[in-house]
């Protein structure tokens, strides 16, 4: 007796390949996005998107002292070209036993002359303020070393005691 064309395995497994390969190639893709964000008990760090072709910037909040900085790579140098800097304990409002977190995001801000803003954010929660401050910083393409500059507030909002 004669074996049918579906009875067969290889038929199958060739017609789940093609099928497979098609709703792979007519399905959207979802970009990958790499930001990262770690904490320790005394300082925490991230990673946040510059510029679309560009390298990450990197941001360590220094829990004791308050401070958050940063710097971003240049692929053309090697090394990191532009840092940043800002005190939060100021801009929370907060002296002593200060509890932060902090986690990377995107944004899109529209520039408004001088050098583009990246497109990553840097959001900073606060315990004891019940406050969530969002940072922005510009970006200089070309691997051009620029002095320190200031991270730039964005937006910010209460959480603790917020009306629902």
């Amino acid at each position: 007796m004669k074996e049918k064309l579906t009875e067969r395995k290889t038929f199958w497994l060739t017609a789940g390949t093609i099928l497979g390969m098609m709703v792979a190639y007519y399905c959207p893709q979802e970009p990958a996005y790499a930001d990262s964000a770690a904490s320790g008990e005394k300082f925490s760090m991230c990673t946040v998107l510059t510029l679309a072709g560009q390298s990450e910037a990197v941001f360590v909040l220094d829990h004791l002292t308050g401070r958050l900085i940063g710097a971003a790579h240049s692929s053309q140098t090697g090394g990191f070209s532009q840092t940043y800097a800002r005190n939060l304990a100021a801009d929370f409002n907060v002296v002593d036993n200060a509890q932060y977190v902090m986690v990377p995001g995107q944004v899109q801000i529209r520039a408004g002359g001088g050098n583009p803003p990246a497109n990553g954010c840097i959001y900073v929660g606060e315990l004891n303020s019940g406050l969530i401050n969002m940072y922005g910083f510009q970006y200089v393409g070309g691997g051009r070393v620029v002095p320190v500059r200031e991270l730039i507030p964005i937006a910010n909002f209460p959480w603790r005691g917020a009306s629902n």
